[in-house]
């Protein structure tokens, strides 16, 4: 049973060159904002995640891990669909719990 009230919200903005990446918490249907937007592949994105995340000591490690490998997932589907024009329709079918701030592959 979780008790906590809220729940980690994976934020991407999809370009065909970068993508960037956030952590928001979602409360009451309130976002409230954990990392800045970290911009994959020219960051190291993922670790960055994982550091900003690592510094919540309020956060379980399986909430932390669980929106660690969506963001992994993530750079993956990414990185091997990025220049394909029907990426988005699959993308959001597949990442239905990612919030899509801008979904653009023509940059």
């Amino acid at each position: 049973m979780n008790n906590k009230p809220g729940q980690l919200k994976l934020k991407v903005v999809w370009f065909r060159n970068f993508l960037g990446l956030a952590i928001d918490y979602e409360v009451l249907n309130q976002n409230y904002s954990l990392t800045p937007y970290y911009f994959w592949p020219k960051t190291e994105a993922w670790e960055q995640l994982k550091l900003e995340l690592d510094s919540k000591f309020w956060l379980t490690k399986e909430e932390k891990n669980n929106i660690l490998k969506t963001t992994g997932d993530l750079m993956n589907y990414w990185f091997s669909c990025r220049n394909l024009t029907t990426a988005k329709n699959t993308f959001l079918n597949d990442f239905k719990e990612v919030e899509v701030v801008t979904f653009n592959n023509y940059d």
